[in-house]
């Protein structure tokens, strides 16, 4: 995350102010001929779809004696293709208990010009859960070539966060802009994220202003304040598209975020600081009854902890006892989705008694246990992957979603998440790998590297070739780390010989998976091994005397993950990786080896990344050993053209055949 905005936005104002204000950039329900007739974007001729005008303009108001902001919110967008009507269906969110959706309109346009609105009947304000609703509505008549706009206010009174503006998305944008128009008695920190704004104009000046009410509680009546106008704009601004290993596209896309910092009502006075430290944030969640005394009251989970005492008694070491608790909250609660935060909704005991909690609350009772059995353990706020990359500058608390458990075994820190049966101590969810956790405490809060695991695969596969071009033989696979937990819950979910027959025809849809045997299927903290019979009829090509045939029967990695040409984005992977296969032929009788693919190795700089293919004919069979590791995690827009032709050579060299010629 960048906080690259050339100046500190001091914003605020509680009711409009008479600044002269620059002009939209277009006006409702008029759309240039040009517009209309355009049948293909320009700067992007793939795009099935273009942002025409994307137009925000905020101002602060003050009702009832409480301020409040209103952003109007114009867009615009140009359907080119069939495939972009998708943009004919809206959704605006809301947060139901702080926010309105106000006037409200929206039209479409086909290229000869006929206007069509939609009917405020056709539009539906719906809940989806206890906190947030949505206004969708669909655009109708829509056709490849028309031009479709809506506008409508958001009001809120919750001005601790100012609405985010997003001046990127999926697909391009020609004009992005945001005004806002506020005095200085509200300074905001400004987040930014990638492509900064071409425009960014400021212009200060002194208004007098006069308050609706002489009962307010800031004890205001009328005087002069500075104001400050901010222009951010952005044009030509090209489509995010998505690829492999990112956290979330909301880290990603260009963005302004305004969180307020304080609050100065006079310039004789202190500034009234809103944002507090973390260490001040610590010690207020500590005190809060929904999460630190959950973990510090022992009647909060009293019944929990009279419940595992029998599975912890005979626990001596720090290992032991976080493995004892772990294990019995496992086998005692069952994980509820659908709730992202770390709050509890209830105290722990009910919960436990319930037999259902969501992950978070598992986690804090995890704590509670922990701490009573005499190990060390605290909370650990994150911000899961799909929720985007923390800020670590600011504490700025909604920004998690997430807590996971440290515990303190000797030297060393262990991180634990509960939530599924198949992952064990010391690995967390592969969405919670997000680099960095803070940890909460009352003297020491910091923040923690999530440090995870590697995910380890190995395919071995010994087959026989007939002259046909059939393989039969067995396939041993063994797993560890991430890679383990990933197939232990696939196996899972299904029996073993079905998950496996799926898995590989796949590739081979005339695939025949037999007597599949399964080892350590539940033994978690160790390598999950499973073999099976396999028959891939038809695999080698057979033209006259000779035979075509692959020797990488199976990967994760016959493609190159990396699609783009240009990566805009840097890649993140969640947890190093290592995959190894092994191919064991042997030859059919009356055939020789005509050539083999050459053997190679590949490294990337640093030796961040390697790549081994062995391959030799020996005693009648061809061994093939081919292996996969990567250890760097996160690589930058600069070093992804390195990468992208790292995983294309592998593709290229599991590409590459084995030629037999019969004698």
């Amino acid at each position: 995350m960048d906080y690259l905005m050339p100046f500190v936005i001091a914003l605020a104002s509680l009711f409009p102010i008479a600044l002269p204000a620059q002009d939209a950039p277009v006006k409702f329900g008029k759309i240039p001929k040009e517009d209309l007739q355009m049948t293909t974007y320009p700067p992007d001729t793939s795009a099935t779809a273009v942002v025409l005008c994307d137009f925000g303009s905020l101002r602060f108001e003050f009702k009832d004696d409480n301020p409040l902001t209103s952003l109007v919110h114009h867009k615009r967008i140009k359907i080119l293709r069939r495939a972009g009507f998708e943009y004919g269906d809206v959704v605006i969110p809301y947060y139901t208990s702080l926010m309105k959706i106000k006037y409200l309109k929206a039209r479409v346009f086909a290229p000869d010009g006929t206007e069509t609105e939609v009917s405020q009947k056709d539009i539906y304000d719906e809940k989806e859960n206890e906190n947030w609703s949505r206004i969708r509505f669909a655009f109708p008549n829509l056709s490849e070539g028309c031009v479709v706009e809506y506008k409508y206010e958001l009001e809120t009174d919750y001005i601790f966060e100012l609405p985010e503006w997003y001046f990127q998305r999926e697909i391009p944008t020609r004009w992005s802009e945001l005004q806002l128009v506020i005095p200085l008695w509200y300074r905001y920190v400004t987040l930014t994220n990638g492509r900064q704004p071409e425009i960014v104009e400021t212009k200060e000046m002194k208004e007098t202003f006069i308050l609706p009410s002489s009962g307010t509680s800031n004890n205001i009546a009328s005087g002069t304040v500075n104001a400050i106008h901010i222009r951010l704009a952005m044009k030509d601004v090209p489509a995010f598209k998505e690829e492999a290993f990112i956290t979330t596209m909301e880290d990603y896309y260009s963005r302004v975020r305004f969180q307020l910092k304080s609050i100065q009502y006079s310039d004789n006075a202190d500034p009234k600081p809103i944002m507090s430290t973390w260490d001040q944030a610590a010690s207020k969640l500590l005190e809060d009854e929904k999460f630190g005394l959950q973990i510090t009251k022992k009647s909060k989970y009293k019944k929990a902890w009279g419940a595992a005492q029998p599975y912890v008694a005979a626990a001596q070491t720090p290992d032991d006892k976080i493995e004892a608790v772990y294990h019995f909250l496992l086998g005692s609660i069952e994980c509820e989705s659908g709730y992202p935060t770390y709050y509890a909704r209830q105290d722990l005991d009910d919960l436990f008694e319930k037999k259902r909690a969501s992950a978070s609350e598992m986690n804090l009772l995890l704590i509670a246990l922990l701490r009573e059995s005499g190990v060390q353990a605290h909370p650990v706020l994150i911000s899961t992957r799909d929720h985007g990359q923390p800020v670590t500058d600011y504490p700025i608390m909604d920004q998690f979603n997430h807590v996971l458990a440290v515990a303190e075994s000797g030297d060393k820190n262990v991180f634990l998440d509960l939530g599924n049966s198949f992952r064990p101590p010391g690995t967390i969810a592969v969405n919670a790998l997000n680099r960095q956790g803070w940890k909460v405490h009352a003297t020491q809060s910091e923040w923690m590297p999530l440090t995870p695991v590697m995910a380890s695969e190995t395919y071995l596969g010994t087959f026989h070739l007939d002259e046909e071009g059939s393989l039969s033989g067995k396939i041993q696979t063994t797993e560890e780390g991430y890679g383990a937990m990933e197939r232990r819950i696939g196996i899972n979910q299904k029996t073993a010989a079905v998950y496996w027959t799926a898995e590989i025809q796949k590739r081979y849809p005339d695939a025949i998976v037999d007597s599949v045997f399964v080892e350590n299927r539940n033994s978690i903290k160790l390598p999950l091994s499973e073999k099976f019979v396999c028959t891939l009829p038809a695999y080698a090509q057979v033209s006259g005397d000779f035979i075509y045939l692959n020797p990488v029967f199976y990967s994760n990695y016959h493609e190159n993950p990396f699609k783009l040409e240009n990566r805009m984005y840097p890649v993140d992977i969640p947890h190093p990786l290592k995959e190894r296969v092994v191919f064991n032929l042997e030859i059919p009788a009356g055939y020789k080896v005509e050539s083999l693919p050459e053997s190679s190795r590949l490294a990337l700089p640093g030796n961040k990344g390697r790549f081994q293919y062995i391959i030799e004919q020996k005693d009648g069979r061809i061994i093939l050993n081919a292996t996969l590791t990567l250890t760097q995690l996160q690589f930058s827009t600069e070093e992804y053209d390195g990468l992208r032709s790292f995983f294309g050579m592998i593709a290229e060299k599991y590409g590459e055949q084995i030629v037999l010629k019969k004698n």
